[in-house]
């Protein structure tokens, strides 16, 4: 069974870049690319996912709020924050919601 993997980026240039960084792991992995942490949310309502990765930086939900509820209505599911910023206030945010 392949793993399942959401990737979370509001940049659409940063979403395409990673499908076709990752398409030669289409054989082990099913991924599902949105650009919102509402739209992350929906996906998540609709099917599991056995990781969550998300930028830190979006508008409306950002990424430590969106792996806060991911950690509340799917507390198996891992979640993975990434950022380009070293912002030490976002990353005390997501500690919490980041790790399982």
């Amino acid at each position: 069974m392949k793993n399942r993997i959401l990737f979370v980026d509001d940049e659409t240039r940063v979403l395409g870049g990673l499908r076709r960084m990752l398409r030669r792991m289409q054989g082990d992995w099913d991924m599902a690319f949105v650009d919102s942490g509402e739209k992350a949310l929906e996906a998540m309502h609709e099917q599991e996912f056995d990781v969550v990765v998300s930028d830190m930086r979006m508008p409306g939900m950002d990424g430590a709020a969106l792996l806060k509820e991911v950690r509340r209505r799917h507390p198996l599911t891992a979640r993975i924050i990434l950022s380009g910023y070293s912002e030490e206030e976002a990353v005390l945010r997501t500690v919490g919601p980041a790790h399982q």
